[in-house]
């Protein structure tokens, strides 16, 4: 991976420039493993669903409390990094389990900002996203805490399948507050949904 891609004072230029960044502990791992516990409280009272119109080897949910509260939590944060003032869409998390897939694409209109972290993960070696951007192909290997932040209407992102045993993942969507995409703040609901 490019260095530059770690440099904090350059993020939101080399988002802007490449369509996306990583940002080494964007939460840190306390922070992750608060949230790992939350989400083993969903497992064991069946509040997650197994599979999805994307990836049907995982567990998932939409805009649980935990990951809701995270969204709204880093949103001033993701805002002041990229330099432009952002709106928060939905949130969601994901479960992968061994034989996971995630067929190539791009996101919807709530999604022009996204970032994508690893919360935990058991497996013996870090589980790539790959990305396509005008540098071609990449793939971006994660620690619990990174994120990795991308145009999600614009990059398209897939990943190969799962060779691990469990890997727990959170997705944080955003608009620009003056883009094209701020009528979808709040994935055009009245406000944030804090799910249990």
């Amino acid at each position: 991976m490019n260095t530059a891609e770690y440099t904090a004072s350059n993020i939101g230029e080399l988002f802007e420039q490449q369509g996306y960044a990583v940002i080494k502990q964007f939460i840190p791992r306390l922070m992750c493993e608060y949230i790992a516990r939350n989400i083993r409280v969903l497992e064991a009272n069946s509040r997650l669903s197994f599979g999805d119109t994307q990836v049907d080897k995982a567990f998932s949910g939409g805009s649980p409390a935990v990951t809701e509260t995270l969204l709204d939590l880093m949103t001033p944060v993701l805002s002041q990094t990229l330099g432009c003032e952002l709106y928060p869409t939905y949130s969601y998390l994901r479960i992968y389990v061994k034989g996971a897939e995630l067929a190539k694409h791009t996101d919807r209109y709530s999604c022009e900002i996204s970032a994508t972290l690893p919360i935990e993960y058991e497996s013996t070696a870090v589980w790539p996203l790959c990305i396509e951007t005008g540098g071609g192909v990449r793939k971006i290997g994660l620690e619990p805490g990174d994120a990795l932040i991308y145009k999600g209407i614009q990059i398209p992102h897939w990943r190969e399948p799962f060779a691990g045993e469990r890997q727990v993942q959170v997705f944080l969507h955003y608009v620009k507050k003056d883009g094209p995409y701020s009528e979808f703040k709040f994935d055009k609901r009245p406000e944030l949904v804090y799910h249990l």
